[in-house]
């Protein structure tokens, strides 16, 4: 992780930040995309409304799960990199 934002050139801590910020926007964008294919996926069929939010269940905590590591990722970075 650390090779792959040095050579994006995250080379500062605003830097970082404005990436999980990005992260954070995609995430709900993600969400809100599956949202929008999966709601009405299980109005217009009911027998496929289990699969359907449980589909969207794993979307939501995969999302999450994955923003949140990734944000540790780079907050761990600024500490160890940024600001010696």
């Amino acid at each position: 992780m650390r090779a792959s934002l040095q050579q994006a050139g995250i080379v500062t801590a605003a830097a970082a930040d404005a990436v999980v910020e990005q992260a954070w926007r995609r995430g709900v964008m993600i969400l809100l995309t599956a949202l929008l294919i999966l709601l009405p996926v299980a109005v217009l069929l009911p027998k496929a409304a289990p699969l359907s939010l449980g589909l969207g269940l794993f979307l939501l905590v995969w999302v999450v799960s994955s923003t949140l590591n990734g944000r540790r990722y780079i907050k761990r970075y600024i500490e160890e990199e940024l600001k010696q």
